[in-house]
């Protein structure tokens, strides 16, 4: 079988890894030209490379096409595929029809990683191997080509993954939170849960399907429901929490413990209450309300991975005390105004990047706001704001990286380098 992957990025190279370890052809299509390095990593793999635009001729000869989660659904050489009859199959369709692991799957607009974690964390300390990927972690076509994949997967799915996958056979699924994001990908509010819940529609028989309450009835104002032949959803969220450690402070992550203990369980056939001491020394994942020090005893947080408005007040929501809360980026266009509704936790506002100027217009005149053009420009003036106020630094952007770094990983990396010297030691 000659195959045709569009898309060379992590997931691309995912599929052409496990594909071409199987003894298939392999032909590579990339709008992007790729740097020097991602080119010989494919060319290593024995990939014929068509990098530096998308072209129809690229279908020639091709019997399947292996598409990568930010491939849209209107793409032309996509749609020349349908029209040729040729079998399209997203990256994490090709990894599960070739797995025999069990899977559990995660998705929502923010918890999917954290979640994923302590899944992976509870199975391991249980004895099985796990794998955890998907949009967090490796590709799970990386890991089959590895041979990494045994007892359980633990996939994070993004909506992007979920448009293009046509079954995932999850035996537990997870559905996080739900809020304004990704609209200039799917076009509406309404466009974005329907990825999302493609993920339920699948589901087989007798798999539990996981569901806070609030977004189950999200589900049905769009006219979606869960099919009997499923286990009931767990829909109380203070049932969930109830499952964290008590060592667990933060409310999202008590939440996030509730939905790894209650899936683990299921797979299981154990209690839930009494997988939950395995998770006390579970440690967070950097980047996600992650508290990196102190200043002047004050907690220091990163919590970079927030790009959008609900995440920004999950994290100032478990902040004991106001605090100085850093927010900007490239934003989504959604309203800042909900942020008020934590105003007693806000001390000082600073906005910086492309969204700095609409944030501040939002929420001016309930807290102090200092505007920067960008966050390098705002962290050179921290340290006088710091003394200024004497209190913690909640670095909650709420805005995605795109207009001033790579990714959020880079972004929370240069905040962290930025503070450390002004860290307690």
């Amino acid at each position: 079988m000659n195959s045709l992957i569009i898309g060379g990025g992590v997931s691309g190279y995912g599929a052409a890894s496990y594909l071409t370890g199987i003894g298939q052809k392999v032909r590579l299509s990339e709008r992007a030209k790729l740097s020097p390095e991602d080119a010989r990593r494919f060319l290593d793999l024995g990939v014929e490379l068509r990098d530096g635009g998308h072209h129809l001729s690229h279908l020639d000869g091709i019997s399947q096409v292996i598409l990568s989660p930010g491939v849209p659904s209107q793409h032309p050489v996509l749609l020349a595929a349908h029209a040729r009859g040729l079998e399209v199959l997203s990256e994490i369709d090709l990894a599960l029809r070739n797995s025999r692991a069990r899977v559990i799957a995660v998705t929502g607009t923010n918890g999917k990683s954290t979640t994923c974690a302590m899944i992976g964390h509870l199975l391991s300390r249980l004895g099985h191997e796990v794998c955890v990927g998907g949009n967090f972690g490796d590709p799970p076509t990386l890991m089959l080509a590895e041979g990494r994949m045994k007892d359980f997967l633990v996939l994070e799915l993004s909506s992007y993954q979920l448009e293009a996958s046509a079954q995932v056979q999850a035996e537990a699924a997870i559905f996080t939170s739900f809020s304004h994001d990704h609209i200039a990908r799917h076009g509406s509010l309404a466009a974005y849960f329907a990825a999302k819940w493609r993920l339920f529609s699948t589901l087989p028989n007798q798999a539990l399907a996981i569901i806070p309450e609030a977004i189950y009835l999200q589900a049905k104002s769009f006219g979606f429901s869960l099919r009997s032949s499923l286990h009931p959803p767990l829909t109380s969220v203070d049932y969930l929490k109830s499952l964290a450690p008590p060592s667990m402070e933060e409310p999202q992550n008590r939440l996030n413990a509730g939905f790894a203990v209650s899936a683990v369980a299921h797979l299981l056939g154990r209690p839930a209450a009494e997988l939950t001491p395995y998770l006390a020394d579970f440690h967070g994942l950097p980047h996600r309300c992650e508290r990196i020090g102190y200043i002047r005893a004050q907690p220091v947080v990163n919590d970079s991975k927030s790009t959008n408005v609900e995440s920004t007040l999950v994290a100032l929501k478990s902040q004991g005390a106001a605090t100085i809360l850093l927010m900007g980026g490239k934003g989504k266009d959604e309203p800042y105004g909900p942020i008020l509704t934590e105003r007693s936790k806000i001390a000082v506002l600073i906005t910086f990047g492309t969204s700095g100027g609409d944030i501040a217009k939002d929420l001016s005149g309930a807290f102090p706001i200092q505007e920067f053009s960008t966050l390098k420009a705002a962290m050179a003036q921290l340290g006088g704001i710091i003394a200024r106020y004497q209190c913690g630094v909640l670095f909650s952007p709420g805005c995605a990286s795109f207009d001033e770094f790579r990714n959020y990983e880079q972004r929370g990396d240069f905040f962290r380098q930025a503070i450390l010297p002004l860290l307690d030691r």
